[in-house]
């Protein structure tokens, strides 16, 4: 696998086969029948890779694969054009599904843990993140770590690219979080829950997540992104809070919409745009992946066109 320097990484050490069904009236305890379904390659560090092709960045998805469903997302990448370059294991990549109820608007999702790794393969992988960082100036670890990962992984990989001076994001959460963000991470991008149980806080007012994001930049993160939903986002850095409001749209489906922010920022740091430019590109990133149904992402065309009625705000930072 040639790679290109100059190029962004997204690792996926859990990725899943992403399968969506709509299920007009879905009923617990009763049989349902599906209207439409979608299947697709998925996990957060893949759904990363497409929105980096959409914005025209050179990018190349690693992480881990097993089984038919790895194929599966390898070939799907590759119709995209999107290099790959991923370790081989045993087992199954899992499958989520979400179940996506057309009458009331709900979405439920059932998420299978992944294969299990050994420490062998994590000696693999951590040999092929020196290798990428050496070429590549970004790199994006997100999503869940798979069973057998310990907590610290994404920590210890982050520190071995930034020792070839590779700018990281790291977009996880629980303990992986926490520990990792004490491996200094340039970005990371939590959401509102995963902030609220990584603080063990309530959020409830705007000072809140000026308090939180402030936190996250003590625990080790450069810069602090909380993504908010249709809300928005609230990004810190050094003295700096900022408030993204995105324009209002008709949500079809929040598969991969805080993917898409994280995208953004990978491709705003290749690009060295300032935090509000960063910010802005995120969020109209991310509303154009709400309008698209099943796991697709936001089209270059969309992106463009939220871009400017995106509303940005300077927050006290208290």
């Amino acid at each position: 696998m040639k790679v290109l320097t100059g190029m962004i990484a997204t690792v996926t050490l859990n990725p899943a086969l992403d399968k969506t069904v709509v299920v007009p009236d879905f009923t617990i305890g009763r049989t349902n029948r599906v209207q439409v379904n979608y299947v697709d390659a998925g996990g957060k560090g893949i759904n990363v890779a497409k929105v980096l092709k959409q914005l025209g960045s050179p990018v190349i998805a690693t992480g881990f694969l097993a089984g038919n469903n790895g194929r599966y997302i390898s070939e799907a990448l590759s119709s995209r054009d999107i290099l790959t370059d991923f370790l081989y294991i045993g087992g199954e990549t899992r499958v989520n599904l979400k179940i996506i109820d057309s009458v009331s608007g709900t979405e439920t999702e059932i998420n299978e843990p992944g294969f299990l790794i050994a420490g062998e393969h994590l000696e693999q992988f951590e040999q092929k993140t020196k290798e990428l960082a050496k070429r590549c100036p970004v790199m994006v670890f997100s999503g869940s770590l798979p069973p057998g990962a310990p907590p610290d992984t994404y920590a210890v990989l982050i520190r071995i690219a930034r020792e070839c001076g590779t700018r990281t994001i790291l977009d996880t959460s629980g303990e992986a979080l926490e520990v990792g963000l004490a491996a200094g991470p340039d970005l990371v991008k939590p959401n509102l829950a995963e902030v609220q149980e990584l603080l063990q806080i309530r959020i409830e007012a705007e000072k809140d997540l000026v308090g939180a994001a402030r936190r996250l930049l003590e625990m080790g993160a450069g810069t602090a992104v909380i993504s908010l939903g249709a809300a928005g986002a609230v990004a810190a850095s050094g003295n700096r809070v900022i408030r993204a409001r995105p324009p209002s749209v008709r949500a079809s489906s929040t598969v991969g919409a805080g993917d898409s922010m994280v995208a953004a920022f990978a491709y705003a740091m290749m690009k060295d745009l300032s935090l509000d430019e960063a910010l802005r590109l995120a969020t109209a990133a991310s509303t154009a992946t709400v309008t698209v149904r099943g796991s697709g992402v936001g089209d270059l065309r969309l992106i463009q066109e939220f871009l400017s009625q995106v509303v940005l705000e300077e927050l006290q930072m208290h």
